[in-house]
């Protein structure tokens, strides 16, 4: 006597139509006739913009969801017949359940610094600036930077830095001017200034004077000239 074993129906992998125990549709296709008391299921791959994860009865592949950029959304995962596309918020911005979209991340006052690394996806975590750090601006990006060193820079503390100020920083060098130096050469640099001026004013009224009468002083001073020469050759004639 022959038996014929036949394998478990699994829920998996089966299903059972007209008493028989028939296989599903792999991963990546659907399925578009079920199958008969004489032949099996008939499966059709699924779309280049479609899919199917998981053995399955459907009669139609699932679509691939849109990662719209205009909604601050990029593919992470581009997805294929056998795996569904995956969508994240744009750096800068976080999903939010309550509107179910992307949310633009907090930003952190002055006094607060982001928890680095910043998570993909997450909104901002601020954290407030400790002793020896400090922050100015709102951001979300950026951390608490640290007070400056005036001992490095050789020079010293003349204000101590608060979470919201750094430290200022002076020359420790003594100064080899006197303090009232510049109080001392203003009043030569002013008598300078106004002789300059009268020397300029001279030299131009000058100018136009000789321009004007420049040409009548030498005529006169010809005229003179060829007189006493006219009259000294008179002399020697006679």
């Amino acid at each position: 006597v022959t038996f014929q074993i036949t394998p478990p129906c699994t829920r998996e992998r089966h299903y059972e139509h007209f008493g028989r125990c028939c296989n599903k549709c792999e991963p990546g296709k659907y399925m578009s006739s079920k199958c008969t008391t004489t032949s099996e299921s008939v499966c059709v791959p699924c779309g280049p913009d479609e899919y199917l994860d998981t053995w399955n009865e459907e009669d139609k592949c699932l679509l691939h969801k849109v990662c719209d950029s205009g909604k601050a959304l990029v593919a992470v995962e581009p997805g294929n017949r056998t795996a569904p596309r995956r969508c994240a918020c744009t750096a800068g911005y976080h999903w939010s359940a309550d509107c179910d979209c992307c949310r633009r991340n907090a930003e952190c006052a002055p006094g607060f610094g982001a928890r680095h690394p910043v998570q993909l996806n997450k909104d901002t975590v601020c954290e407030p600036c400790l002793v020896g750090s400090f922050s100015t601006t709102f951001s979300s990006t950026e951390t608490c930077k640290p007070w400056t060193n005036c001992s490095v820079l050789g020079e010293t503390e003349v204000r101590r830095g608060t979470d919201k100020s750094d430290v200022v920083c002076s020359s420790s060098r003594p100064s080899t001017k006197p303090p009232n130096e510049s109080k001392i050469y203003l009043p030569g640099l002013i008598i300078l200034l106004l002789f300059v001026s009268v020397a300029l004013v001279a030299a131009l009224s000058f100018g136009v004077y000789y321009r004007k009468k420049g040409k009548a002083v030498t005529a006169n001073l010809w005229h003179w000239v060829n007189e006493a020469c006219r009259r000294l050759s008179g002399n020697k004639k006679s």
